[in-house]
């Protein structure tokens, strides 16, 4: 019996153990978003880039059948532009490559479908060049 008692005892200390790490969990994660006002900034930014380009396509400013190709651009130019505060402030800070590779594709990809891709060739060389300045200004020194 008291192997038994003493089983018991441990299994409720293993489970007051766990419920309490999950709710540290819970509780950090919800903080991490508070704290990251970041995050709701960025979908601030979408919602109008969505609003102004429907605008413009309703007043015939932009052709309905090519507005995603701008939304493209603008969506990457918002990745960039979130990847760029993420590295310059450190309250916000976090890794950044991949947001400012999925911008820069974006961009990419959106400006191909409106001017073509004879106009815009120079624009890889030139964006090559910037990368590898980035590269070298911002790479971690061991």
């Amino acid at each position: 019996m008291p192997e038994q008692k003493y089983r018991n005892e441990k299994e409720e200390k293993q489970e007051k153990e766990e419920k309490a790490r999950d709710e540290k969990d819970e509780k950090s994660q919800e903080e991490k978003w508070r704290r990251d006002p970041l995050g709701r900034v960025i979908f601030g930014l979408i919602v109008i880039a969505v609003g102004v380009l429907l605008l413009l396509a309703s007043q015939d400013k932009i052709a309905w059948d090519i507005w995603w190709a701008y939304f493209l651009i603008a969506l990457g130019g918002i990745f960039v532009f979130e990847a760029l505060v993420r590295s310059i402030m450190p309250a916000y800070r976090r890794p950044v490559f991949g947001k400012l590779i999925a911008g820069i594709v974006l961009i990419a990809i959106g400006a191909f479908n409106i001017y073509g891709l004879v106009s815009w060739w120079p624009l890889i060389i030139i964006g090559v060049g910037v990368f590898i300045l980035f590269s070298a200004l911002f790479r971690v020194r061991k």
